[in-house]
C-alpha cells in the first residue's frame, strides 16, 4: 500500500493542476535559433566508439523520482571508489564513464554531475536528495500570487518547477557550463509522436536551433514532467533557418530501405523535425513515456553507427561496457485480491504502469539482441573489443523482504531520510555484487579492484551479506517487517 502522505501530496498536484488549468497560457518558448549548423560548436558528444581510449563506459539512469536518483547517486559512488588500471595508471572508474543517458528522476543526478564533477559528493544530497522537492513545489503552486502571475505571464506550474529546480539545484546554468566529460543525454518525450527526443546539439539541428541558450533545468523538467500534473516544455522549432544537410544525423535521414522496422521509425520520426510548417512547435513531456530505462539512446547509436567505419580512424575500446541503473519497481497491487471493481485511480494507474513495464521490458529485450549483434559484427570483423552489460535493479536483491521493502517505495519527489540512504546504499551493493561487474573488472589487463568503501563510517557489514546487516543496523528490518504483506 502506498503510504497516505504521498496519496496526500500526489491529490495535493492534482488539485493544484485543476486551479492553475484555467489560467491563459501566455508562454512563449525560449529556445533561440541558429542559421547554420557548426559540427565542431555546441554541447555534442562522441558519437562514435572509437578514440574513447581502453575503456568506453556508458550509463543509464532510469526513471523514478526520488528512488531513482538515490539509486544511481549509489551507483556514482561505487564508480568513484572501484579502482583498475586503464594504459597502465591506475584511476577510478567514474572517471572512465564516457556517457550518461538520463530519463526523468535519473536526470537530476546526471545533470547535476555534468554541470559540478566531483560536487555531486559534497552537496547532491543536501541540496537535492534529502528535500522535500514534492511538497515545495506545492507550496509555490497554491500560493496565490503566482495565480496571478500565471493569469497573465503564463507562469504555469511547469514554469514554476524550472524556476525552483533552476534556482534551488543548478544554480541558472545553461548547456553552455556542461562540463565536456562525460557527455550528459538528458530525454524527454515527444507528446506528438510518443519517440524519446534528446538534450543534444545533434536534436536541436534538426529544428535549427542554439542547445547552448537552454537552461539544464528545462532539460531535466521536460524529462520528468508526468503528463496532466505537469504541462508540456515547449520549443519553437525553427526549422528552415539553417541548412539541415551538415548535420551529423543527415545521412541516416537519407536512407530509404531499412533492415528492421524500429529503424524506419526512428529515422521517420527524426525527418519530421525538419518540417517547422506542420511541426512549428514540439511538445516535451516525461522521457520515461517514451523510455524508462534511458537506454534508447545507446540502442540507436548501436544500431545505426557502423563499427567498422568507427574502425577506420583509430582503434576501437578493449572494452565497451553498458551499465543500465534501473529503479523500477513491482509493487504488490490489491486489485486482484479482491472481486470489487478498482478506482478510477488505481485502474489510471495499473495502465499506465502497465504500459511502462511492458515498453521497459521491450526494451530490455531489444539492448540484449542489440549487443549480440555488435558482439558478432566485432568478431566478424576481427575487432578485439568485448562488450559487457551490467544491470543494476531491485530484481538483483535476493531476500524476499528487502526486494519488498525496495519495490514498495513509491514514484515521488520526496522520501524518507532512511528511505534514500537505503537506496544508495542499494546502488553500491548491487553495483558491486553484480556477476557481469565483476566479470569485466577480472579481465586481466585492468586489474580492477572492486570498491572497499564501508558504506557508513560506524558500520561493521563486511560480510557477503552486506545488505541484511546494513537492514539491521539502520532499522529498516523493523520497517519492513511491520508490514509483511506489502
Amino acid at each position: 500500500m502506498v503510504p497516505s502522505r504521498f496519496l496526500y501530496m500526489r491529490g495535493a498536484l492534482v488539485v493544484v493542476a485543476l486551479l492553475l488549468g484555467a489560467c491563459a497560457n501566455l508562454y512563449a518558448p525560449s529556445n533561440a535559433p541558429i542559421d547554420a549548423i557548426d559540427n565542431n560548436r555546441g554541447y555534442r558528444g562522441l558519437e562514435k566508439l572509437a578514440s574513447l581510449g581502453d575503456v568506453a563506459l556508458v550509463v543509464s539512469f532510469s526513471g523514478g523520482g526520488t528512488r531513482a536518483a538515490a539509486l544511481s547517486y549509489g551507483v556514482m559512488q561505487e564508480l568513484r571508489d572501484t579502482k583498475l588500471n586503464v594504459g597502465g595508471r591506475q584511476q577510478n572508474l567514474l572517471d572512465e564513464v564516457d556517457h550518461i543517458s538520463s530519463v526523468s528522476g535519473g536526470s537530476f543526478t546526471a545533470a547535476y554531475y555534468g554541470l559540478f564533477g566531483y560536487e555531486l559528493f559534497e552537496h547532491y544530497e543536501d541540496d537535492f536528495l534529502r528535500q522535500s522537492v514534492q511538497g515545495k513545489l506545492i507550496k509555490r503552486m497554491i500560493n496565490p500570487s503566482n495565480w496571478f502571475n500565471s493569469a497573465f505571464s503564463g507562469l504555469d506550474r511547469t514554469e514554476m518547477a524550472i524556476d525552483y529546480y533552476d534556482s534551488e539545484f543548478f544554480r541558472g546554468k545553461t548547456f553552455a557550463d556542461m562540463r565536456p566529460y562525460p557527455y550528459i543525454e538528458i530525454n524527454a518525450t515527444d507528446l506528438s509522436q510518443g519517440n524519446r527526443f534528446a538534450f543534444t546539439q545533434m536534436y536541436f539541428d534538426l529544428i535549427c536551433s542554439d542547445l547552448n541558450s537552454v537552461k539544464v533545468a528545462s532539460a531535466v523538467t521536460a524529462s520528468s514532467a508526468v503528463p496532466v500534473l505537469f504541462p508540456s516544455v515547449v520549443l519553437k522549432n525553427h526549422a528552415g533557418h539553417c541548412d539541415p544537410s551538415a548535420s551529423l544525423l543527415w545521412p541516416q535521414l537519407q536512407r530509404t530501405e531499412f533492415s528492421k522496422v524500429r529503424e524506419r521509425i526512428l529515422v521517420n520520426s527524426l525527418k519530421s523535425y525538419l518540417n517547422a510548417k506542420d511541426r512549428p512547435y514540439i511538445h516535451l513531456v516525461d522521457g520515461g513515456i517514451s523510455d524508462n530505462l534511458g537506454l534508447r539512446a545507446t540502442i540507436e547509436r548501436l544500431s545505426l553507427f557502423d563499427l567498422k567505419t568507427d574502425h577506420r580512424d583509430s582503434r576501437l575500446p578493449r572494452h565497451v561496457v553498458v551499465l543500465e541503473v534501473n529503479a523500477q519497481v513491482q509493487p504488490v497491487r490489491p486489485i486482484d485480491s479482491q472481486a470489487e471493481k478498482p478506482s478510477v485511480a488505481d485502474t489510471v494507474d495499473a495502465v499506465s504502469s502497465a504500459q511502462i513495464d511492458r515498453y521497459t521490458a521491450e526494451t530490455e529485450a531489444l539492448m540484449e539482441s542489440v549487443m549480440e549483434d555488435v558482439r558478432a559484427r566485432a568478431e566478424r570483423d576481427n575487432l578485439n573489443t568485448q562488450f559487457h552489460m551490467v544491470k543494476v535493479n531491485f530484481q538483483a536483491v535476493a531476500q524476499d523482504q528487502f526486494r519488498r521493502f525496495f519495490n514498495n517505495l513509491p514514484t515521488s519527489l520526496e522520501l524518507k531520510n532512511d528511505e534514500i540512504t537505503r537506496l544508495i546504499w542499494a546502488g553500491r551493493y548491487l553495483l558491486r555484487e553484480s556477476p557481469e561487474f565483476q566479470a569485466f573488472l577480472a579481465s586481466p589487463e585492468l586489474g580492477g579492484v572492486p570498491a572497499r568503501a564501508i558504506l557508513h563510517k560506524k558500520s561493521r557489514c563486511q560480510s557477503k551479506s552486506r545488505l541484511q546487516c546494513l537492514f539491521q543496523e539502520t532499522g529498516a528490518m523493523e520497517a519492513v517487517e511491520e508490514n509483511p504483506k506489502n
